[in-house]
C-alpha cells in the first residue's frame, strides 16, 4: 500500500476516533467509568491500526541508551513531571485509579501517532525543528473538545509536545515518549499532592519553560550515534 494510501486511511481511523471519544465525553461525561472504558478501547484499536499500517516508519529510529544519562535531560524530565504533582487538582475522587492506569494506553495511542508518524514525517520533509513545532501544535489543536479550554491546559499541551518531540529525535525511543507521556497523564489524575496546588499560573508556566529549554538545549547539544529515519515511502 502506498504511503498516500496509508495516510488517507489513518485519517479515517482518526475521524472516527474522535467522533467516537467526542460522543463518549458528550453522553457520559468525561470522568466516568462508561466514558474512559469507550475512549480506552478506541485508543487501544487505533493504536493497533496505526501500528499495522506504518510499523516501518515506528521503528525507524534506533534507541540511543547512553544519551538517557545524559543530566541535562534527567533534569529536564524531573522539572517537567513536577507539574503535576506540584500544580495539578483534578480531583478524580475514586477514580483517580483507574485514569491513572489508563494514561498507559494514552501514551501509547498519542505517541505512536505524533512522534512515531506525524513527527517522524515532518523532520524527513521540514527538518527537525519545524517538524517538532508542527506536530506540537496539531497535537495541541487534536485536543480541543477533550478539554475545556483554559489557557495554561492548551499551553502546557504544547510545551509538553515541544518537549517530548525533542526527547524522541535524539533519544530515538518511543517507549521512553510513551512512558514520560503516561507517567505525567497519570500524576495528573492522582492530583493534588499538595493542598492546596502551587500556583500553576506561575510556578506551571516556569517549570514547564525550564524543563523544555533544558530538553531542548540537550537535544541541540547532544548528538545520538544514529539519527537518520529510513525511508518508509
Amino acid at each position: 500500500m502506498s504511503l498516500t494510501r496509508r495516510l488517507l486511511l489513518a485519517a479515517v481511523i482518526e475521524l472516527a476516533y474522535m467522533a467516537g471519544t467526542r460522543a463518549a465525553i458528550h453522553y457520559f461525561s468525561g470522568n466516568s467509568i462508561e466514558s474512559e472504558s469507550i475512549r480506552t478501547a478506541l485508543r487501544l484499536g487505533s493504536a493497533a491500526a496505526y501500528w499495522w499500517l506504518f510499523k516501518p516508519l515506528i521503528l525507524s529510529r534506533k534507541p540511543d541508551l547512553p544519551a538517557l544519562r545524559n543530566p541535562y535531560l534527567v533534569v529536564a524530565l524531573l522539572l517537567f513531571l513536577s507539574v503535576p504533582v506540584l500544580t495539578g487538582s483534578d480531583k478524580m475522587g475514586n477514580l483517580a485509579i483507574l485514569f491513572a492506569i489508563t494514561a498507559i494506553p494514552v501514551g501509547i495511542k498519542e505517541e505512536i501517532l505524533f512522534r512515531g508518524i506525524v513527527q517522524n514525517l515532518l523532520v524527513e520533509r521540514l527538518g527537525a525543528a519545524r517538524a517538532i513545532l508542527l506536530t506540537s501544535a496539531v497535537f495541541t489543536v487534536w485536543h480541543i473538545g477533550v478539554w475545556a479550554f483554559q489557557p495554561f491546559v492548551y499551553a502546557q499541551m504544547f510545551l509538553a509536545g515541544v518537549l517530548l518531540g525533542a526527547v524522541y529525535l535524539r533519544s530515538g525511543s518511543l517507549l521512553l515518549v510513551i512512558a514520560i507521556h503516561a507517567l505525567f497523564d497519570a500524576l495528573y489524575s492522582l492530583s493534588p499532592f499538595l493542598s492546596p496546588p502551587i500556583n500553576r499560573n506561575w510556578w506551571g508556566y516556569l517549570l514547564l519553560l525550564a524543563a523544555v529549554a533544558l530538553a531542548i538545549y540537550w537535544s541541540v547539544r547532544y548528538r545520538p550515534a544514529q539519527t537518520a529515519i529510513k525511508s518508509a515511502a
